[in-house]
């Protein structure tokens, strides 16, 4: 499977040194995770032991970074803040 992997990559025109097995094994786990797959779920599959060792791969990519970038909330640039009202004691001190 590897050797295929390398080929692959050097006929697309890539570095086959950065493509091994466990980057698909990370794939694999992140993708699942960010779906919405359980956490001790991808644990088992995965075959970690420690729980810790799978919550690595629950950390955002970039790509989820800058699609919230791009999230607008209908209203909420369009509305003015709303007024702040002053305290009773802060109004009749102003007179």
């Amino acid at each position: 499977m590897l050797d295929h992997c390398k080929a692959v990559a050097t006929r697309a025109g890539l570095d086959p040194a950065k493509f091994d097995l466990n980057t698909f094994r990370s794939t694999f786990a992140s993708r699942t995770l960010r779906t919405g797959f359980d956490v001790r779920t991808v644990q088992h599959w995965m075959g970690h032991k420690s729980l810790e060792t799978t919550m690595r791969y629950l950390v955002p990519s970039q790509e989820v970074h800058a699609r919230l970038d791009q999230v607008t909330v209908p209203g909420l640039d369009d509305a003015e803040p709303p007024q702040r009202k002053i305290p009773a004691t802060e109004s009749t001190r102003r007179r």
